[in-house]
């Protein structure tokens, strides 16, 4: 009775991970593109400048026309929404430039980078007034699909097998 109880628990922790896997790596088809926007201290840096530059990655093909779109957010005055177009150089990288002269520093916006109808990554930012701050990259925000890959998945359906092996060795 025991066995057919650990072979149903089997059974079904290894349909769990299958779909898991599955339901990630059909995912990950649908969206294989990632694009990363540049941060500093977790947001999106600018400064008020008539050239402020936003920048990121992206393993899109080189080419590939970007709009790039910052709208205020929170309590922001004024309130603004501005739009650009980025190429993808052959390196991956991409840059927008906006005009942000007439936003004060402190000012929050949302960025998000959208190809054609979808969102490929969306950041918070702020609006700074050292130019210098928006040289350095410390992190980036990467948009990837959550959960673990194929993998990671089939290591886990591997190890379910082992331990049921064990499970019935000792019974």
């Amino acid at each position: 009775m025991f066995e057919r109880i650990r072979l149903r628990w089997f059974v079904v922790a290894a349909v769990v991970c299958a779909a898991l896997v599955g339901g990630t790596t059909a995912a990950a088809a649908q969206n294989a593109s990632s694009v990363s926007l540049a941060t500093t201290d977790g947001n999106v840096t600018v400064t008020q400048a008539e050239d402020a530059t936003i920048r990121g990655t992206s393993d899109l093909e080189a080419g590939t026309t970007l709009s790039v779109r910052v709208q205020s957010a929170g309590d922001t005055s004024p309130r603004f929404l501005k739009t650009s177009e980025a190429i993808v150089g052959e390196d991956g990288n991409f840059s927008a430039t906006l005009d942000f002269s007439e936003i004060p520093p402190g000012s929050t916006f949302s960025v998000s980078v959208r190809n054609e109808s979808s969102a490929l990554a969306e950041a918070e930012g702020v609006v700074v007034e050292d130019a210098a701050s928006t040289t350095a990259t410390d992190e980036t925000t990467e948009t990837g699909i959550p959960g673990f890959g194929a993998g990671l998945g089939a290591l886990a359906v591997a190890g379910l097998g082992a331990v049921a092996l064990l499970a019935g060795r000792r019974a």
